[in-house]
């Protein structure tokens, strides 16, 4: 009997332990919020083609008084957004909203809730200074935002003027109103609404960067100058570069500042530090790139290792209670110290259940823990394809991902050079191709319509591929962390520029030269003229006048397995 108590003992101290938790995880950033703008006259508005049109902003419940105008006119690939000189009303100070607040920012916002920043409404005197910017977006509704800073990528809550429906509005090419609530999404909620502090006299433009740089450094990992880990994720090693840059170029801002140097000078150091200190504070955020989600995932993992070993335990003591069972049924005809020695065991062996049914309470919180986790990965995956969605119109072709951008947003009418809004789009689309997309060989592919001759298109559909190709070339020069690959880039490049060189007239000249050079680059540049049109109709249309980013099937297969569903555990 005394060896059966020990080994009771033993089974109760020694093997009925509690699985280990898993460590603490880096606080993950909460997902883009949703937020719903309340306005009587408020609309999603559809722009009717190759037309102008006037539409009216009334003020929100947080400023009522504010009113004002712009025009919207539909140019076929994208839509130009104008506002003129004192056409907005009865606005404050940005810094009567608290001391985050420095400049107001104008935004296109689709049915997707994905706000793009059309660029900053300054106050002079309290008039507007005038802004004319473009989207690729054909149906949305126009808000103003007070923000910190220009530069910044997603609205924060403080809306102070809505485009409204044109019911009232005397002006022709009317939009056609869309059913549906205002709703956009951001990632910056937590702005502050307190008084500002009084600090050094600056520019306008250093005000913003010394906001910017104190709101990036406010994010997590981005709260001290120090290099990454080795083994950090690549999201934070990138947003800490990208600060590191940012800081030079503020230092150098207010370095000239203090000397009373050129103002120009000291804005164009400004406004280059708070575009790179807003770059670092979306990637640490979640605004861009997939760091969140891929924290997220190893959370997931952890949780899941944490749930198969309290599987294992339970079945382990399962185990035990059957064997302890065992063993209390062979006592049963032993003496009556034998029997209290039983109802001892008796005891023990209430113990044990009590702490198999905690072990169980632990396993159904593991469960509980994952299907959190599961529906918060599938909002971020939502944000990074809204991100993707964006810039143009995303298919799948024969387990291809396909990326299809309009030629007249990137390019003038029968011209193959990048507009300068065609690069801050294509800017976007490359830093989101580096963290989605690391390493994979895209293929450009330029179209023209049934229109003119086909050797002109051939000639003017390679151009254009050619100019997209270059452009993403030169990010992968200026960026690339390793020499090989930028010497890769390079050599790429030193091919397609005499490409670009070559006129019509010289692509007829020197064909044997031209086949020589695209065959230098592989399949990564295609010119299909006129081939393969969307609408197989002669003459002008848009439709079919567009280059597509193609990624090729294994790239396509990990961007579709990046956010799969998780099949639940039996």
């Amino acid at each position: 009997m005394k060896k059966v108590a020990l080994a009771v003992a033993i089974l109760l101290g020694g093997t009925l332990s509690l699985p280990a938790q898993p460590p603490p995880a880096d606080p993950l950033p909460e997902p883009a919020a949703r937020i719903e703008v309340s306005s009587p006259g408020g609309a999603n508005l559809s722009f009717r083609p190759r037309g102008r049109t006037t539409v009216d902003l009334a003020g929100s419940d947080r400023a009522p008084q504010a009113f004002g105008s712009l025009r919207v006119e539909n140019r076929g690939g994208y839509l130009e957004v104008e506002i003129g000189r004192g056409d907005i009303r009865g606005l404050e100070a940005p810094g009567r909203w608290g001391g985050d607040y420095l400049t107001y920012v104008v935004w296109a916002v689709p049915l997707n809730g994905a706000a793009m920043n059309l660029g900053e409404l300054i106050l002079q005197d309290g008039r507007n200074e005038s802004l004319k910017a473009s989207t690729p977006y054909q149906t949305f509704w126009l808000m103003i935002t007070a923000e910190p800073d220009f530069a910044v990528v997603d609205p924060s809550p403080v809306v102070v003027l809505v485009s409204q429906n044109q019911d009232q509005t005397r002006t022709g090419n009317k939009a056609v109103p869309v059913p549906g609530a205002l709703v956009y999404y951001s990632h910056y909620t937590d702005y502050s609404s307190g008084q500002a502090e009084s600090g050094p006299a600056a520019t306008r433009e250093l005000l913003q960067a010394r906001k910017a740089m104190e709101l990036a450094k406010r994010k997590g990992f981005l709260s001290s100058y120090i290099e990454a880990a080795p083994d950090a994720p690549a999201h934070e090693k990138q947003a800490r570069e990208v600060l590191f840059q940012a800081r030079a170029y503020f230092d150098e801002a207010e370095k000239q500042f203090q000397a009373g140097g050129d103002v120009q000078i000291v804005q164009q150091y400004a406004q280059t530090a708070t575009q790179l200190a807003e770059n670092a504070r979306a990637l640490a955020t979640g605004a861009t790139g997939d760091g969140p989600l891929r924290r997220l995932l190893g959370e997931i993992e952890a949780v899941r290792a944490s749930e198969d070993q309290a599987r294992q335990q339970l079945t382990e003591s399962q185990r035990q209670v059957t064997s302890l069972q065992d063993r209390l049924s062979q006592l049963e005809g032993s003496l009556d110290q034998e029997r209290r020695r039983t109802r001892e065991l008796e005891g023990q062996l209430l113990a044990i259940r009590e702490r198999l049914s905690m072990l169980e309470g632990n396993l159904e919180g593991a469960r509980e823990d994952t299907a959190r986790l599961r529906g918060q990965r599938g909002r971020l995956c939502e944000d990074l394809r809204h991100q993707l969605a964006a810039l143009g119109r995303l298919a799948e072709r024969e387990n291809q991902v396909v990326l299809t951008l309009a030629s007249d947003l990137l390019f003038e009418f029968n011209r193959y050079d990048l507009r300068p809004a065609a690069r801050e789009s294509l800017a976007r689309l490359a830093v989101l191709r580096l963290l989605l997309f690391p390493g994979a060989d895209i293929r450009f592919e330029g179209h023209t319509d049934l229109a003119g001759e086909e050797d002109y298109n051939q000639w003017l559909s390679e151009q254009r591929a050619l100019s997209v190709y270059r452009f993403f070339l030169e990010e992968q020069i200026a960026h690339a962390p390793l020499p090989d690959e930028r010497a890769g880039a390079e050599a790429r490049l030193a091919l397609v520029e005499p490409l670009l060189g070559m006129n019509f007239n010289a692509y007829r000249r020197q064909a044997d030269r031209r086949q020589e050079l695209l065959t230098g680059l592989g399949d990564a540049v295609v010119g299909k003229g006129m081939r393969e049109p969307l609408v197989p109709e002669r003459g002008p249309n848009e439709e079919n006048r567009r280059v597509n980013l193609i990624f090729p099937e294994t790239t396509a297969a990990g961007l579709n397995t990046l956010c799969p569903a998780v099949s639940p555990e039996p």
